[in-house]
């Protein structure tokens, strides 16, 4: 080969090394040495907590790509240009947050990142995170976020009143929700029985929201009873309990039975209760 020729090959081997250094910059050592997410639910925000070890000996700065942080009611993962958590930042859109497009400066040593999760719908989701420098991936790990399910409870009481001649049974019902998402449109089924007659003498069916950690009331009218029960022991009052609708007007002979049926989802919850009670039956 001729030395014009073995120059040449040189001067392009030359220029490919200080390409790629120009490129890559310095080769920094960076790795994702824990995530940690706290629990929270549908519909709320969560932060993931990365811990990421500069090993090199001044600060590097790097870039965090970040798949499946956020996840709407369809299924469908979306980006935000403000992911990362700065000290006073409250949520994804605080003008304290730092934009992705800009790079994040790590320390030598163990460096503390957070970046803002969100989810519509429970469920697991496999958040990826890769870190980047100059278009160069560093390290990349994925970190399984569970979020919880609902977990829908029904509870019936009541309050008794004597008037005149009736008794009447003002009855209050409430979903609890003991889990940490939401649950939306949760169906609720009403079903009054006549057990002296076997007849199915009201039923009526709603929907509700019941918030996490939380218990929903049933009502048809704010602060109102859920249903009326009034047992006459001669005539009927004849009173209008609007604006309450479920009411139901029975005689001493009878007693009935009070079914209320929650379902959300896979989930069902049951609540009973007797009017009268059998301690109260006169």
């Amino acid at each position: 080969m001729k030395k014009s020729a073995l120059i040449s090959v040189s001067v392009v081997l030359l220029a490919l090394v200080l390409g790629g250094s120009w490129y890559y910059g310095d080769g920094a050592d960076v790795k994702i040495t824990d995530m940690y997410a706290s629990p929270f639910g549908a519909g709320d925000l969560g932060k993931l907590n990365i811990t990421l070890q500069n090993n090199g000996l001044k600060p590097v700065d790097v870039w965090l790509e970040i798949e499946n942080a956020f996840v709407d009611e369809n299924g469908v993962s979306y980006s935000t240009p403000r992911l990362i958590i700065s000290n006073n930042s409250t949520n994804p859109w605080d003008e304290g947050s730092a934009s992705l497009q800009k790079p994040i400066k790590l320390v030598p040593g163990n460096n503390s990142v957070k970046v803002w999760l969100g989810y519509k719908l429970p469920g697991e989701y496999p958040v990826k995170v890769r870190v980047v420098q100059n278009s160069r991936l560093l390290d990349e790990e994925t970190y399984p976020v569970n979020i919880p399910f609902p977990e829908i409870h029904l509870k019936l009481e009541y309050e008794m009143e004597s008037k005149n001649n009736s008794d009447v049974y003002r009855i209050y019902g409430y979903i609890i929700n003991k889990g940490l998402s939401n649950a939306r449109n949760v169906s609720t089924n009403l079903t009054v029985t006549n057990e002296r007659t076997g007849e199915l003498v009201l039923t009526s069916s709603e929907f509700y929201d019941a918030g996490e950690k939380d218990k929903s009331p049933l009502w048809t009218w704010p602060d109102y009873p859920y249903a009326i029960v009034e047992i006459a022991h001669s005539k009927p009052s004849g009173k209008s309990y609007m604006p309450v609708k479920n009411v139901v007007i029975g005689s001493s002979e009878d007693r009935f039975k009070v079914n209320v049926t929650a379902k959300w989802q896979n989930q069902v919850a049951f609540a009973e209760l007797l009017i009268p009670p059998k301690e109260e039956t006169r």
